[in-house]
């Protein structure tokens, strides 16, 4: 494979990547889709492709510094702006993490504030008493019938 068509292939794997990480940046900013696991193996094939590629041209220089000025100026572009998509696209990873992280912890906080201090009966057979009986979790009850 000449070293023309390798960039070329590069630059088309590095262009449908750059796709993907902003068409993921668009669904995290939206409600959750349908969309996105199947964006995540599109996302994990094409990195796959892209490293290979990269990796590939990478221990070659001398072939790079051969190629023709316009071919190489198209695959500065897109190494710019695929750096530029992966930096969104992990921004707005990191935001959706912690946004879900807020979420579960505030939902761990309100399940805590909730949670019955004093379940069953005290030691004089009177059930215990707390203001937030009526929305803990249900009691319950185990008779022994033997006599």
């Amino acid at each position: 494979m000449s070293t023309q068509s390798q960039v070329n292939d590069l630059i088309q794997v590095t262009s449908r990547l750059i796709a993907v990480l902003e068409r993921e940046v668009e669904l995290l900013r939206a409600v959750p889709s349908t969309e996105f696991e199947a964006l995540q193996e599109e996302k994990s094939a094409l990195t796959t492709a892209y490293e290979s590629q990269a990796r590939s041209l990478t221990g070659q220089p001398e072939l790079l510094e051969a190629l023709q000025p316009v071919l190489r100026a198209e695959l500065k572009r897109v190494t710019g702006r695929f750096q530029s998509a992966v930096a969104a696209n992990e921004v707005a990873l990191r935001a959706a993490r912690e946004t879900t992280q807020r979420v579960l912890q505030a939902i761990a906080d309100e399940l805590d504030r909730n949670r019955c201090d004093k379940a069953g009966y005290s030691a004089q057979g009177c059930a215990a008493s707390s203001s937030r009986r009526a929305s803990g979790p249900p009691l319950s009850i185990t008779l022994d019938q033997r006599l």
